[in-house]
């Protein structure tokens, strides 16, 4: 049986896999990072992770598994667009302004990661999502990841109550 605190590993894991690399920010990249998540809406977010999932499904190692269409991935692409722009030239200008020029365009990267990041625990939290991370407590060898947990000096979690 995979715990809570493998599954907290399991979706740590796949957020860095699809999340950009961030560099350290400055309190001026803090500051844009903090106003994308503030001017960014629920709706904003989701576009955010379909984008993101848009944009990997055309990789070839998954391209097969994914139904996306040429033109819904033109729609994604388009919306998201937009509504980078609008958070970056508008909602966030001050902060975009402060955080250039004083860190570089590529906190633009690390503030949108941190943006990224935020979504997708907001789909990891999803019931059917975490009842999917859950199906690969099936396959997974729970005395061999609990050796390991314990070789590192952190005591075993114990198993959910029934």
């Amino acid at each position: 049986m995979v715990t809570r605190s493998m599954q907290a590993c399991l979706a740590g894991a796949l957020l860095a896999a699809v999340a950009p690399t961030m560099a350290h920010a400055s309190s001026f990249g803090d500051a844009l990072s903090q106003c994308l998540v503030d001017h960014s809406s629920q709706a904003d977010q989701t576009l955010l992770v379909q984008w993101v999932f848009s944009a990997i499904s055309a990789g070839p190692a998954v391209k097969a598994l994914s139904s996306i269409t040429p033109a819904q991935r033109e729609d994604f692409n388009r919306r998201t667009g937009v509504y980078f722009n609008r958070v970056l030239t508008v909602d966030c200008r001050p902060q975009a302004l402060e955080a250039i020029k004083y860190d570089g365009a590529s906190t633009i990267e690390a503030s949108f990661g941190t943006l990224g990041s935020v979504a997708m625990r907001g789909l990891m939290s999803d019931p059917l999502v975490q009842k999917e991370l859950q199906q690969l407590g099936k396959f997974a060898d729970s005395n061999a990841l609990g050796a390991l947990i314990g070789e590192a000096g952190t005591p075993k979690a114990a198993p959910p109550a029934k």
